[in-house]
């Protein structure tokens, strides 16, 4: 079953599989989970990715709708547990790539980040 995607509630602490856009966003803590940003109306979409929803892993059909979540975005980017994507869901994060094509990939691994715009980039929050 695909992963369901909701609005936070909260654009400061949006959670797995939430996604918000405001001036600056932030995710809740990562665990193994990525975040992906773009730029939209001069401000910030991201949409909180976990490896595994409550049931599923993920597959290349909920990266194909978080990407659509980003609404046509510019600078896409990717944050989070980079290497535990590539160790866990190597071809997926690879679909994610090949889709998004982000202009930057930020590997912190677990924490929690967010992003806001400055000169007309992605900058990561922490």
């Amino acid at each position: 079953m695909a992963y369901v995607f909701t609005q936070a509630a909260d654009n400061q602490a949006i959670a797995e599989c939430e996604w918000g856009k405001a001036s600056e966003i932030m995710f809740t803590g990562f665990s193994s989970c990525i975040g992906i940003m773009a730029i939209k109306d001069n401000e910030v979409i991201g949409v909180h990715l976990p490896l595994r929803d409550a049931n599923n892993a993920v597959t290349n059909a909920d990266i194909d709708t978080a990407i659509g979540l980003l609404d046509g975005g510019s600078s896409p980017v990717v944050i989070g547990s980079i290497s535990a994507w590539k160790a866990s869901a190597s071809s997926v994060y690879q679909h994610l790539l090949d889709t998004l094509k982000p202009v930057d990939q930020f590997s912190y691994g677990d924490g929690t980040y967010g992003g806001e715009i400055e000169n007309g980039k992605i900058q990561p929050r922490y």
